[in-house]
């Protein structure tokens, strides 16, 4: 079985649901932020897969180079804003929380397409 992009977004899922429910038993990471972090992450993961399948068939390197970097600034942007809003900011265990669902989905996914 080949590695997937979907199934590893589906992983993300999961794993970040999983997160949101031990945050909300254990009242620590808060299950807002690890919505935050997790959705970070399987938004750019999104965004890689469509910029890299633009880049098979257009053949644009040039075009999808310059879309990765507006990505990266948005999302730094974006996770700056989100962490900087004083009182009401969210917490930062729970988007760390959340971001790790990326490998850990990724080391899943590369488990189960090897065979283990």
């Amino acid at each position: 079985m080949a590695p997937s992009v979907s199934r590893v977004q589906w992983k993300i899922t999961a794993l970040g649901l999983v997160a949101m429910a031990a945050g909300a038993v254990l009242g620590r990471p808060q299950p807002a932020g690890v919505l935050v972090g997790a959705g970070l992450v399987l938004a750019s993961l999104s965004l890689y897969a469509v910029l890299f399948d633009a880049v098979l068939r257009s053949r644009r390197l040039h075009l999808a180079l310059g879309l990765t970097f507006v990505k990266l600034a948005a999302f730094l942007a974006l996770s700056w804003w989100a962490m900087s809003r004083g009182a009401g900011a969210l917490d930062p265990l729970g988007v760390a929380a959340g971001i790790t669902c990326l490998p850990l989905a990724a080391l899943w996914e590369a488990l189960k397409a090897r065979g283990n």
